[in-house]
């Protein structure tokens, strides 16, 4: 019986998970806050859009440095390998959702508002094919099942001005 070691990380790496997790919250929370800086902070009514967004922005950028600071104390584990097999479709059914449910115009290239009827489900078959074990005729009905859910709970339920099926029942 033969055992294969498996690869020792190198012994003290310049960044570790929790350092990169650190610089990945603070980049996330700068990228909130230049997203919402369009919006309204406070109106003659009160509180704007913008406050919640930014609040919570300003949160993530200092939630991410004190992770910093805790990972910077310590020497960091190395982030060994990462799957691409595991990141790629996940991130692919995130820019197709953000594509589809609103419509997307890049000049020539113009794709229209499909609406959560068709983003939702797209998502979540992408996304759930990152799963090693995916059967894509489960992965299907999931994605029915839930985005059904879904359009329920934010459209219906909670009332947002969330496109359904604009090109099926116009809105």
């Amino acid at each position: 019986m033969s055992h294969e070691a498996s690869p020792i990380p190198p012994p003290r790496p310049f960044i570790g998970r929790e350092r990169l997790a650190g610089i990945c919250l603070v980049a996330f929370g700068l990228f909130a806050l230049y997203a919402s800086a369009d919006l309204p902070f406070f109106t003659e009514g009160g509180v704007g859009s913008g406050l919640l967004p930014r609040a919570l922005s300003v949160l993530i950028i200092l939630l991410g440095s004190v992770q910093l600071l805790i990972a910077w104390r310590q020497p960091p584990e190395s982030t060994g390998t990462w799957p691409l097999r595991d990141m790629v479709p996940v991130l692919i059914g995130i820019f197709l959702f953000a594509l589809t449910i609103r419509g997307f115009d890049f000049g020539a290239f113009k794709l229209p508002v499909l609406g959560m009827a068709v983003a939702t489900p797209l998502a979540i078959f992408c996304s759930g094919m990152a799963a090693k074990d995916a059967r894509p005729v489960e992965l299907l009905i999931f994605a029915i099942v839930l985005s059904a859910i879904c359009v329920g709970l934010f459209r219906y339920a909670l009332g947002l001005s969330l496109p359904v099926a604009p090109w099926l029942i116009g809105y």
